[in-house]
């Protein structure tokens, strides 16, 4: 059996990616700072007979992303999928920014992501395929005022994407860059707005199936970035 790590996994688009590779037949790494964010989802993978392992990591420490990955590789199998899905935040008015606030928005949003792209691209290349998915926002293509430390994370993960697509594709490996367009539908999200119309959020379900139809492309068809709104949105 294959492995997929699905990196920042909480109770919204991580959980649905978490699903959605474990029906597609992967044994699933499960990424987050606190054990207690994957637990869940884990517990409901195992109880459909699936394969599902909790790693709790920080992945902007380098030498914990390549502990964990190497744990899930011992446990699960090659790894050869990869949906990076953390993500820093910080905001605030520029010249009252803590630039420490921006250092750990891009530790997070960029590097982590550097990390665990190193650590499996090569069972990547070893099977001769993979696929990378990047969970991007509309800060990947746009900065808002007030919002530096998640645009310059975010813009940079998208260019992360590109160089490792133009490297990787030619060898087999599928990248792709989600541009989440839009405020994805979450436990918290509905706590604090209880009175939202549904369809001006995202389930984060429909992401996570835009990610597994990018990965069943063929390889003369694919798709390198993609974007995911309601249809309400303005952009």
């Amino acid at each position: 059996m294959e492995a997929a790590i699905i990196a920042g996994v909480g109770p919204g688009l991580g959980a649905s990616l978490a699903r959605a590779f474990a029906r597609e037949g992967f044994a699933v790494g499960l990424l987050s700072r606190r054990a207690e964010s994957s637990a869940p989802v884990a517990a409901e993978i195992i109880a459909g007979h699936g394969r599902a392992l909790v790693v709790a990591t920080d992945v902007t420490d380098r030498e914990q992303s390549l502990t964990a990955v190497e744990k899930i590789r011992s446990a699960l199998g090659p790894v050869t999928a990869l949906a990076y899905n953390a993500s820093g935040f910080g905001r605030g008015p520029f010249l009252e920014l803590d630039p420490g606030v921006i250092r750990h928005s891009f530790e997070v949003g960029v590097m982590g992501a550097v990390h665990l792209a190193q650590a499996v691209i090569p069972d990547m290349l070893k099977a001769g395929r993979g696929f990378i998915s990047l969970t991007g926002a509309t800060a990947s293509l746009r900065g808002r005022a007030g919002f530096a430390p998640l645009a310059i994370a975010k813009s940079s993960l998208r260019i992360l994407g590109q160089t490792l697509a133009r490297e990787f594709h030619p060898q087999g490996i599928h990248v792709v860059h989600v541009v989440v367009d839009g405020q994805i539908e979450t436990p918290r999200l509905r706590e604090r707005e209880p009175s939202r119309p549904a369809d001006t959020t995202i389930p984060p379900g429909a992401i996570a199936d835009a990610i597994i139809h990018a990965f069943k492309q063929p390889k003369n068809a694919w798709t390198h970035e993609l974007d995911v709104r309601p249809y309400l949105e303005r952009f």
